[in-house]
């Protein structure tokens, strides 16, 4: 149990900020009534981890199932890898109150290598 600890934890430990390094750039982009309010790209454990919050614009209604698509995109204009989230209820935009955030993430195996763009489109689910 203790090895297992401190394997995970050395993990944890070693996350870098990969847009903060200036390893890649990511573009946010919508459409519909929900958002990406704040998106980040990490490295974990030799993984791509792509932490999303989404929110919605509207203070009205039932929740929406939105979804994230996220595409790696080489130097070279290159698509290295796509990925989905699975359906996100997102409630309607309360004011001053943190619940109307909705987060998650999306993992892929690889690193990007270095100046790749990773592209996040948030959007209504279609199921």
């Amino acid at each position: 149990m203790v090895a297992l600890t401190v394997i995970t934890a050395g993990c944890v430990s070693n996350r870098e900020d990969l847009v903060k390094s200036g390893h890649v750039t990511l573009q946010k982009h919508r459409t519909g009534k929900v958002y990406i309010a704040w998106c980040d790209a990490y490295e974990d454990c030799n993984e791509l981890l792509i932490t999303v919050v989404l929110r919605r614009h509207d203070t009205v209604g039932l929740p929406i199932k939105a979804q994230v698509d996220v595409t790696v995109i080489s130097p070279d204009g290159k698509i290295i890898n796509e990925g989905r989230s699975s359906g996100i209820y997102v409630p309607r935009r309360m004011v001053g109150r943190y619940q109307s955030f909705k987060r998650f993430n999306v993992r892929f195996s690889d690193v990007p290598p270095r100046r790749s763009s990773i592209r996040a489109v948030a959007k209504i689910a279609t199921n």
